[in-house]
């Protein structure tokens, strides 16, 4: 069983180039001195809501490769714009869009959720109030949490 779904995010016909005076970053300039006339740069954009790259870390039991969000950026070789490519005639490289989280700002609400749940047979309700302890974590922090459960039904 496979687990998997891919999607295409965005196609570009990269040679022959379209935009003939695009402007190139100074790595691509080093790059394309480097590798001559056979070089062909181009840039990409993420859309704004794309997620963010996640790999579930597997389990012991767990065989084949970790589920998550992935990103490729897959080249091939075509003669018409729709051609798929051939796997021999297809270079892929990995990517990451990693998410940029700003400096804590000074009076925000902490993270929080109140969820109230009431009764058929009886009046008053149960609250459940979650609240984190800060507005951002790091890859390793513990997080903390604050749980405050208050019984204003009959119930026991």
């Amino acid at each position: 069983v496979k687990f998997s779904k891919e999607m295409t995010i965005a196609t570009i016909q990269v040679a022959p180039a379209r935009e003939k005076d695009m402007d190139l970053t100074p790595i691509q300039e080093k790059l394309v001195n480097k590798m001559g006339a056979n070089a062909f740069p181009f840039t990409f954009k993420f859309p704004e809501m794309a997620p963010c790259s996640v790999t579930l870390q597997p389990g012991e039991d767990d065989q084949g490769k970790p589920l998550g969000v992935e990103y490729y950026v897959k080249c091939w070789v075509g003669n018409a714009e729709e051609d798929k490519g051939h796997r021999r005639s297809t270079v892929q490289l990995a990517i990451k869009k990693l998410q940029f989280a700003p400096a804590s700002r000074a009076g925000n609400r902490l993270p929080s959720s109140l969820i109230s749940k009431g009764f058929t047979f009886s009046t008053g309700k149960i609250n459940l109030e979650v609240t984190l302890d800060k507005e951002i974590y790091y890859h390793g922090e513990k997080i903390g949490v604050n749980v405050m459960i208050s019984n204003h039904s009959r119930k026991q």
